[in-house]
């Protein structure tokens, strides 16, 4: 099951411990009501169900927080103009960073295509690889209650 190895590879991940806490894997990336999820195979033809998983992001709806309508104020948003990009990882290999950017961008465009501001879920972003986001555009906003910042694509 596709679940099964997207639980494996968090287990390889450094920061695994960090972002998911004591929940269990699959509880995390289950907690979420995902409007997109996109799995990254690496497998040298297309093939279901995915066998050589390697990367992972989720697309879903903020979740009822403050962070979230300090960031639509400031952005000049609406709470339900705003996308989470969320779940994103990949496993530690030679091409890491390039699945990582591609995940990201694909999600930074479906969100915009929509008409939606594209946001990095704050509680995440120790397995985004560090400059991707600026390369991106992504610009911090500041919040009084939530440590790290949250990360908005800047128009």
């Amino acid at each position: 099951m596709i679940t099964d190895r997207l639980c494996a590879l968090l287990g390889e991940l450094d920061d695994h411990g960090r972002v998911l806490g004591r929940r269990q894997p699959r509880d995390w990336l289950q907690e979420v009501d995902a409007e997109r999820s996109w799995v990254f195979d690496q497998a040298p033809v297309r093939v279901a169900p995915p066998r050589n998983v390697v990367g992972h992001v989720q697309i879903y709806p903020p979740a009822e927080a403050r962070w979230v309508r300090n960031l639509a104020a400031q952005t000049g948003r609406q709470v339900g103009e705003l996308l989470v990009i969320g779940r994103l990882f990949v496993k530690p290999a030679k091409h890491d960073y390039g699945i990582a950017r591609y995940l990201l961008k694909e999600s930074v465009t479906y969100a915009e295509t929509r008409g939606s501001l594209p946001v990095l879920d704050p509680a995440d972003l120790s397995f985004i690889p560090p400059s991707l986001d600026t390369e991106l555009g992504f610009k911090e906003f500041q919040t009084d209650d939530h440590p790290p910042s949250p990360l908005a694509r800047a128009e």
